[in-house]
Order: C-alpha cells, then sequence, then structure tokens
C-alpha cells in the first residue's frame, strides 16, 4: 500500500470513529482456525511475535495515537485490566510513524499497558491476521492458543469489558 493510501485509510480509521463512535453490539468472532500471527516492535525498539505471549488470553487494543475515542477508552481499560490481572494486554497502534509518536503518547498518559506496532504495517490495509479494523479503539480477545475469541469495534466502559472477556475468563 502507498504512503497516499496507508494516509488515506488512517484517516478513515479516524474518522470512522469520530462519526461512528461506539458500536451498540459486541461483534463475537468466530474462534480463527490458526492462532494470529504478527511481527510487533515495542517502544523499546525490540521486535518479538504474538506467538511469544501464548499460553494465556490476550487483549489486543488497536487504537491510534491522535484519536479521541482510543484516548478516552484508556481509563476504562486502565480499571478493567486492574480488576483482571490475569488477563494480559498489548496496545497496538494502527497509525503513520508509530516509532516516533508511541514512546511520546506512553509517557504522556501513563497507559499501563505495553504499546507495540507492526513491523510491516497490515492492520491499516486490512491484510493482517485480524482482518479489517473499520474503526479505533478495536478490541480482539484471543485465547490461550493465539486464536480470535472475540472482537468489538468502538470503545467499552470496565462492565462491557467484563462480559466481552467472559470467554476466557476464568
Amino acid at each position: 500500500m502507498t504512503r497516499a493510501g496507508r494516509a488515506l485509510a488512517i484517516s478513515l480509521l479516524a474518522l470512522g470513529s469520530a462519526c461512528g463512535g461506539r458500536q451498540s453490539a459486541q461483534q463475537n468472532a468466530t474462534p480463527t482456525a490458526a492462532p494470529v500471527e504478527m511481527t510487533l516492535v515495542g517502544t523499546d525498539g525490540q521486535r518479538f511475535g504474538l506467538s511469544q505471549l501464548r499460553g494465556k488470553p490476550l487483549l489486543l487494543f488497536v487504537f491510534t495515537t491522535f484519536d479521541n475515542a482510543s484516548q478516552l477508552a484508556l481509563t476504562p481499560l486502565t480499571s478493567f485490566l486492574g480488576a483482571h490481572p490475569e488477563l494480559p494486554a498489548l496496545g497496538i497502534a494502527a497509525q503513520p510513524d508509530p516509532a516516533a509518536l508511541l514512546p511520546l503518547y506512553r509517557d504522556a498518559l501513563d497507559v499501563g499497558i505495553p504499546l507495540a506496532y507492526e513491523a510491516d504495517p497490515q492492520i491499516v490495509s486490512g491484510e493482517s491476521m485480524l482482518g479489517e479494523i473499520a474503526t479505533v479503539p478495536t478490541y480482539v480477545l484471543l485465547d490461550a492458543s493465539g486464536r480470535i475469541a472475540a472482537r468489538h469495534s468502538g470503545p467499552l466502559g470496565s462492565n462491557e469489558l467484563d462480559e466481552f472477556a467472559d470467554p476466557v475468563l476464568p
């Protein structure tokens, strides 16, 4: 995808989030046949694969640093994760120039979860194993084997996150 194409896709993500806001229904996903694999880069510059995080369920929080809905979703997400330390979470930035912006975002907002971005950006184009991400934030719940158990587009409150994560919580 060209730089202009990526910029347009990011703009559409932000516009969808701003206009669509929150979607009323959870998008339940049929568990994927194959575990989700992506190569990510953390804010420390180290590359890692989602396969390294298997063995426990994992909540992926797909966001952009410049989106108000993504920023507002951090408060209930942090509260939920504080009540559920058994469920690790990872924020994945789907935007242009994440390497420069993620450390600033992390430091300014005290996010509380590890942040990363794709080494080979495919989320915005819909070519990643996560499928199309039409709105940010999007939550993707992976089971302990790395398969998609559920997904939701739009912000969720703490109680809604409890219901969303129920399929993998003990």
